[in-house]
C-alpha cells in the first residue's frame, strides 16, 4: 500500500499532523460507529443509559468546578455536587406521581362528563367520540409507561452505576484506547479526545443555556399558576439538552397540569411563557454562551433526531447530537487527508 510522507489537516483552531494517511485507522473507525450504532439499535436502554451517564457526569463537573474554582475549598465543591443530585433526585421522584395523578383526573373528568349542550345531534356525536379518544389515549399511555417500568428501571440502575464508576471508565478508556487503532495510534488518540472534548464543550455551554432557561420558565409557571412549578422546570433543565424534541417532551406535562388547574386559560399563559422564554433563548443569551460550538445547521440537526429517534428510540434522541460532531470530526480528521493528497 502505497504511503505518503507528512500530511496537515486544518481542523478548528490548531493543525493535526500525522507521518502516513492511517488507512486501515480510518476503516476502523467507521466499523466501531457502526458497532455502536448497532447496539444502540438492539440494546437502546443500555446505552441510552451509559450516554445518560456521561451526560449526567459533565453536567454536575460543571458547579464541582466553579465553586472549587471561586472557592478552592473541595468540601464546599462536593457540598454542590451532591445538591445538585438532591434536586435532580427530587424532581424524578415527584414527577411520575404528579403526571399519573393528573393523568388519572382527567381520565375521570372525560368519562364523567355530561354534554348538556343546545347542539344538533351530528355534533354532539362527534363530541362524545372526541371524549372517548382522549380517555382512550391517556388510558393507552398509563399502559405503556408501565409496560416499559422494567426497561426504565434498569436503565436508572445503569445511570447509577455509569456516574458512579465514570471517572474509572474514563481512566481505563483512556489507558488502552491506543489499542483500538493499528496504523496511528497516536492520531486516533487525538481524534477520540478531540471528539469528547467537543461534546464536553457543547454540554458545558448547554448546561448554562438550560440553566437560565430553566429559571425564566419556573418563575413564569409561578406567576400563572402552575403547580409543581420547580419540578417542571427542573424537567425543562433536563430537556434543555436535546434541542427541539426536549421542548416537546417537557411541554406535555406543563399543558396538563396547566389545563387541570386552570382549564384553558391556563394553556393560553402557559403558551406565552413558553413561546417568551424560547425567543429569548434564541435571540439573547443561547448564541452568545453557545458561540459556534456545533457549527451545524439547525435543519440538520433536527432531521438527525427525528430521524434516529424513530430508528433507535431515546437512545437516537440522545446520540443525535454527538453524531452529527463525530461526522464532523472523522470528516476533518480523515477524509480531509485523503482529498489533501490527490
Amino acid at each position: 500500500m502505497k504511503e505518503s510522507k507528512k500530511t496537515v489537516v486544518n481542523n478548528d483552531s490548531k493543525n493535526i499532523k500525522a507521518e502516513r494517511i492511517p488507512y486501515r485507522d480510518m476503516w476502523l473507525v467507521l466499523v466501531y460507529f457502526l458497532l455502536f450504532i448497532f447496539f444502540a439499535w438492539k440494546v437502546p436502554f443500555v446505552i441510552g443509559a451509559l450516554i445518560l451517564g456521561y451526560y449526567f457526569s459533565v453536567i454536575l463537573s460543571v458547579p464541582y468546578d466553579y465553586v472549587l474554582k471561586k472557592t478552592g475549598k473541595q468540601f464546599l465543591a462536593i457540598a454542590s455536587y451532591v445538591f445538585v443530585i438532591a434536586i435532580f433526585v427530587y424532581a424524578i421522584a415527584s414527577f411520575f406521581p404528579i403526571v399519573i395523578n393528573q393523568i388519572n383526573s382527567v381520565i375521570q373528568s372525560a368519562q364523567s362528563a355530561q354534554l348538556n349542550l343546545d347542539l344538533p345531534s351530528w355534533a354532539l356525536k362527534y363530541l362524545d367520540e372526541f371524549k372517548s379518544n382522549i380517555s382512550s389515549f391517556l388510558a393507552q399511555l398509563i399502559k405503556y409507561v408501565a409496560n416499559i417500568l422494567p426497561s426504565l428501571f434498569t436503565m436508572v440502575v445503569l445511570l447509577i452505576v455509569t456516574m458512579a464508576g465514570i471517572e474509572s471508565i474514563r481512566f481505563y478508556f483512556k489507558e488502552k484506547v491506543h489499542l483500538l487503532f493499528i496504523d496511528d495510534p497516536k492520531y486516533g488518540e487525538q481524534f477520540i479526545a478531540h471528539f469528547f472534548s467537543n461534546v464536553k464543550r457543547y454540554i458545558r455551554g448547554q448546561v448554562l443555556v438550560s440553566f437560565i432557561s430553566a429559571a425564566l420558565t419556573t418563575i413564569g409557571l409561578y406567576i400563572i399558576g402552575v403547580p409543581s412549578a420547580l419540578t417542571l422546570g427542573i424537567l425543562s433543565f433536563i430537556g434543555g439538552f436535546f434541542p427541539f424534541v426536549g421542548l416537546l417532551f417537557t411541554a406535555v406535562p406543563m399543558y396538563l397540569l396547566a389545563f387541570t388547574s386552570q382549564g384553558v386559560k391556563g394553556m393560553v399563559w402557559l403558551t406565552v411563557v413558553l413561546v417568551a422564554v424560547n425567543q429569548t433563548e434564541s435571540w439573547f443569551y443561547g448564541p452568545r454562551i453557545q458561540g459556534n460550538n456545533l457549527k451545524i445547521h439547525w435543519f440538520v440537526i433536527l432531521l438527525s433526531i427525528f430521524i434516529l429517534g424513530s430508528v433507535l428510540g431515546l437512545a437516537g434522541v440522545l446520540l443525535a447530537l454527538p453524531i452529527l460532531i463525530f461526522v464532523r470530526d472523522y470528516w476533518n480528521f480523515y477524509v480531509l487527508r485523503l482529498r489533501s493528497e490527490k
